[in-house]
């Protein structure tokens, strides 16, 4: 036999994946964009020649996917449409694929300094004055005395994901909320071997307060510097793998 290109064996893909594949499809190309309606149930066994039960299942994964909004019933609000924006699936998707890859500690600070430093500098150019009130409102909360692990980690993620959102770029921004709520076991971990919380708090607040100043200032690159050092610190303080320095 003449030296072809290898051979590979042909993968099966089940009734329900196909249709997976042809509604992904669809979206991809921006034939189904945000809001619109998928054909019925009934419509689409007819035209891809499948099973009802196999159009049900692809349309039970896109929903846990959060691609479909599926709505039961009858009238003019039932059956599926494309689902908005969802951070919720992104923040599922990406912490089960942390939690099966395993990602070096190190790698996954460096990720989360640039999509940081990223925000930031953004930030400082494009954020509003409304946004601004929100994040020193934040910080004023973190001063609040006693302070528990839970209480301080949902002031904190909050505080980066507005300073994402306030960068006015959305990718950016669902980014950072779906990184978050990925980690946020780690953190809670992180933050219970610290030895004296109250001192920590009191650190990191004045760190938050230092960021926000250079973003009300303008000042892009102060505000990079901070907030990679901020993580940094935080990462090695709890004996956690140095990422690399710039």
């Amino acid at each position: 036999m003449s030296a072809d290109p290898e051979w590979r064996t042909v993968r099966r893909v089940r009734t329900h994946e196909q249709v997976l594949i042809q509604i992904q499809e669809r979206i991809l190309n921006g034939q189904l964009r945000i809001g619109d309606r998928l054909p019925s149930e009934r419509e689409l066994v007819q035209v891809l020649g499948v099973s009802r039960n196999s159009v049900r299942e692809a349309l039970r994964v896109l929903e846990a996917m959060g691609i479909i909004d599926a709505h039961t019933g009858s009238g003019r609000d039932a059956g599926s449409t494309v689902a908005g924006r969802s951070t919720d699936a992104l923040s599922n998707l990406l912490r089960l694929h942390m939690a099966l890859a395993q990602f070096r500690l190190g790698d996954l600070v460096d990720v989360r300094i640039e999509l940081e430093r990223l925000a930031v500098r953004q930030a400082s150019a494009e954020a509003d004055p409304a946004e601004l009130t929100q994040l020193r409102s934040l910080t004023e909360a973190m001063t609040r005395p006693g302070l528990d692990h839970e209480r301080f980690h949902e002031l904190d993620s909050e505080f980066h994901i507005r300073l994402a959102r306030a960068s006015h770029n959305a990718l950016a921004a669902d980014l950072m909320q779906a990184l978050r709520d990925a980690v946020k076991n780690e953190m809670l971990a992180a933050f219970a071997r610290v030895h004296d919380w109250d001192a920590a708090v009191a650190s990191l607040t004045a760190e938050h307060l230092a960021i926000l100043t250079a973003v009300e200032a303008g000042q892009g690159d102060e505000a990079e510097t901070l907030v990679a050092r901020h993580i940094r610190a935080f990462y090695d303080s709890v004996g956690g793998e140095s990422p690399s320095s710039d």
